[in-house]
């Protein structure tokens, strides 16, 4: 290269430094120029150099393969295709140990330790009569007939309101049938119709002919219960200040006629450790037949009507105490005349604590606090679903029906929009089990009732033989002379017998299948397979990501010259 060449590429520099030569007849110039290189080359430099250093040491297998100066490229390229397959293959096995985790995080197993039936409240068993109403005050047949097919000015002002509160809690044939679906849509009920119902309905005292638990009569224990099938009678259930917000609710009526305090018990956390064997909810000693309850139930000839309801005798709820009862959605049928005998298994399952910091959807149930309900204090499936049908059925109709819990400011309906209640939980019911179809799809259940995380249910195996009250009677006490003919003459008696079937059962309880350090382990497992990586490789990458890079940074920009050219140049 000429001198003028270097003159023009490195200007004053250069003149200076040939200026400052004082042997300008020397052939050759010796001299230094100090040539910074670009930003960018700096950079990609280092990073190379990075690279390099990261791959000769890390611990990842098949990484040392990819960086080494002796291996040729085509190795290098199949050592970049083997750890990117293996890299793929943890990142699918991961994904599907996190789908797991996310989805079904929790398993219900058996408990470890089986519990005695003395530590478990006796199921609530609620009583309905079929037979609604007594003859002496109105006779249904007759005066229904007179109602819909002559003129409805044949009965007196009391006994149509007798009859249109009687068909709301009759068949739902009364309130379906074409023919009887618009004939009461100018009639009114101008009374309170639990009012009417507990002057006309079969209490207590006409519905419990006898009964024994633990050899003490407990005919007295059963208090009336207004539920959807009328007036029931309820026994070892909680009281109104026990299962109700009584804020929330009206003042028309008590749903509830039980007064005993449930202090004691409560369905998280069972028995209170000092509670003695006669606290409240009522709980049996033991097992078997002779540890139950034996109860007569009694209705009169004269009173059975088929036309209101079209099956005689009495429906049986057995639930939790602290359970409201729906008996027309699920019941035990007694019949008249026949000896109805059932053994109960009670199906208890317990979450464990560690659960709590899960969210409900993902261990699909609820903590009694998590879930607060509008009118029940204790939160259950069964309750939020009651409620739920509530809300729907007045959003749907405009009213709830007597039975149902309501405010003060909502109405009940009228006999003429039962029709509409019934199609309301029809349409309840198709929503959602549509939408338990659809959850995969990311619809939620129109009313979100999981169950409780903590629950009890009454399982219960039935057998059933005939039962002649009458005959048994007469040979008893006809030979000692006791007169009985007029004590069961005109009445039907069916015998009813509930006793835990073991005295001690397993309960089951939700635990975490795959917890954090499940999960942390199964990712740790797969990597350490597939790639050999361990916990020290991912703090290894992590430095060579971040302190590493700014180690370098600070060594450059500490650095004053990066590269020193020598140059010679012949001079003429």
């Amino acid at each position: 290269m000429s001198q003028h060449q270097w003159i023009q590429m490195y200007g004053r520099d250069f003149g200076q430094i040939i200026r400052a030569s004082p042997q300008r007849n020397v052939e050759t110039v010796k001299f230094a120029i100090a040539k910074e290189p670009s930003k960018w080359r700096r950079i990609r430099a280092g990073l190379r150099d990075l690279l390099v250093e990261f791959c000769s040491n890390s611990t990842i297998h098949g990484i040392s393969y990819i960086g080494s100066r002796q291996r040729s490229m085509c190795e290098k390229f199949w050592w970049v295709f083997v750890f990117l397959l293996s890299l793929f293959g943890c990142g699918k096995l991961i994904d599907n140990i996190y789908r797991k985790w996310e989805e079904n995080p929790v398993i219900i197993t058996f408990d470890e330790e089986t519990t005695p039936v003395w530590q478990i409240p006796f199921p609530a068993v609620t009583v309905c009569p079929e037979a609604k109403i007594k003859r002496d005050y109105l006779n249904f047949t007759d005066s229904f007939l007179k109602f819909a097919h002559r003129s409805s000015s044949n009965l007196t002002d009391v006994e149509r309101q007798y009859l249109l509160s009687t068909l709301q809690i009759c068949d739902e044939w009364f309130h379906t049938w074409p023919t009887y679906h618009h004939i009461y849509d100018k009639y009114f009920l101008k009374d309170n119709i639990v009012h009417i119902l507990k002057r006309i309905s079969f209490l207590a005292d006409d519905t419990i002919y006898y009964c024994e638990l633990n050899d003490i009569l407990c005919k007295e224990m059963f208090t009336e219960t207004v539920t959807e099938e009328g007036i029931c009678m309820t026994f070892n259930g909680f009281s109104s200040r026990d299962m109700f917000w009584e804020d929330s609710l009206h003042k028309d009526y008590n749903y509830l006629a039980e007064t005993g305090p449930a202090i004691s018990w409560s369905l998280e956390d069972g028995y209170h450790p000092d509670a003695d064997l006669n606290s409240y909810p009522i709980r049996v000693h033991g097992s078997g037949f002779r540890a139950g309850i034996y109860v007569h139930l009694m209705t009169t000839n004269r009173d059975l009507d088929y036309h209101c309801r079209e099956s005689q005798g009495f429906k049986v709820s057995l639930h939790a105490p602290s359970e409201y009862p729906q008996v027309s959605s699920k019941f035990i049928r007694v019949t008249l005349g026949r000896d109805v005998t059932i053994a109960v298994k009670p199906q208890i399952v317990g979450t464990d604590p560690q659960l709590f910091g899960y969210k409900p959807e993902r261990r699909q149930c609820y903590f009694n606090n998590e879930r607060q309900l509008k009118f029940y204090r204790v939160y259950t499936q069964a309750n939020c679903e009651l409620e739920c049908l509530t809300n729907f059925t007045l959003q749907k109709c405009g009213c709830v029906r007597f039975s149902m819990p309501r405010s003060a400011q909502t109405r009940t309906c009228e006999t003429s929009e039962l029709y509409c209640t019934l199609e309301a939980q029809k349409q309840l019911l198709e929503q959602n089990a549509d939408n338990y179809i659809r959850r995969k799809a990311g619809a939620g259940t129109a009313c979100k009732c999981l169950p409780s995380c903590n629950s009890i249910q009454y399982d219960a195996e039935i057998t059933q033989t005939i039962f002649n009250f009458k005959e048994t009677l007469r040979l008893r006490l006809g030979p000692i002379g006791v007169p009985y003919e007029d004590m069961i003459k005109s009445k039907q008696i069916s015998k009813l017998e509930i006793y835990f079937k073991d005295a001690q059962f397993i309960t089951s309880k939700r635990t975490e299948l795959y917890g954090t350090t499940d999960f942390i382990a199964s990712c740790g497992g797969i990597l350490g397979l597939c790639m050999g990586v361990s916990l020290l490789s991912l703090v290894e990458l992590l430095y060579f990501c971040s302190i590493r890079p700014l180690m370098l940074m600070k060594r450059t920009m500490e650095r004053k010259c990066a590269i020193v050219e020598v140059k010679t140049i012949r001079m003429c």
